[in-house]
């Protein structure tokens, strides 16, 4: 995913988690507040609709083409002659990540056919998110008890961010589920808090947090990759000298 170039990428991770956090609290605030928050913007459904339906577009484009936005540039590398050069030890990349061992986790095989586990997860998952954005925002199509979408939202965006620290949780089929949850939980919290409360300022500020939980998912992702290139044995790997 896209590299994230700071100075204290520690620092920044803890900002993202700590918001990210922060962020399901408040959902869980306004859902279950009985305060009359409600305004009446006509445009609400078309304004949030699109908004989070860009969203859900840009993701879709992420995971289709990771080379422009996701995982690759953190193993590729231009010389001076600004040819593309392979910054590992391995002679080919496998779904946009090294074909060595100690990424066959992220790797969902499908027959013959190697796919990203995370990203096949976020395609699919926007792509359901962006069909329920339609229907919810566009077709007006009624909704469940806000509570019960929002415990929902709250489980797949948590196990979504986690999946990457629970061990349990590494291999390619679920990370694959994992991403799935993790975009359609942010559907069900938007839902949810428009079900609630019928604000716009506060179904955007959901939008805007539902792209920063993307983000806290992006820089978890780059650690773990950092993590499993640190601890490969072989001392050969240009990239695992370069990230020391």
């Amino acid at each position: 995913m896209s590299k994230i170039d700071v100075k204290h990428p520690n620092l920044v991770l803890a900002f993202l988690i700590l918001v990210s956090i922060f962020g399901l609290v408040l959902s869980t605030f306004f859902v279950f507040q009985t305060s009359t928050l409600e305004d009446d913007f006509e445009y609400r459904n078309l304004t949030i609709g699109s908004a989070f339906g860009a969203v859900c577009l840009l993701g879709i484009f992420a995971a289709l083409f990771p080379s422009s936005c996701l995982a690759i540039p953190q193993f590729w590398k231009s010389d001076r002659n600004d040819r593309r050069t392979l910054n590992i030890h391995e002679t080919a990349l496998q779904a946009h990540h090294p074909s060595c061992e100690n990424y066959s986790t992220h790797i969902l095989s499908i027959g013959n056919m190697k796919f990203c586990a995370t990203c096949s997860g976020l395609l699919a998952g926007a792509t359901i998110a962006l069909l329920g954005t339609g229907l919810y925002f566009f077709v007006s199509l009624s909704t469940g008890d806000p509570a019960m979408l929002i415990l929902t939202g709250e489980i797949g965006v948590s196990l979504g961010l986690l999946q990457s620290a629970l061990p349990k949780f590494s291999g390619g089929l679920t990370r694959f589920f994992a991403s799935i949850l993790f975009v359609v939980g942010t559907f069900l919290i938007l839902v949810s808090i428009d079900v609630a409360v019928k604000n716009t300022s506060i179904d955007l500020f959901f939008v805007a947090l539902s792209v920063l939980w993307i983000l806290t998912k992006i820089t978890l992702s780059q650690r773990d990759h950092k993590r499993t290139c640190t601890n490969c044995s072989v001392k050969s790997c240009r990239y695992k000298k370069r990230i020391r």
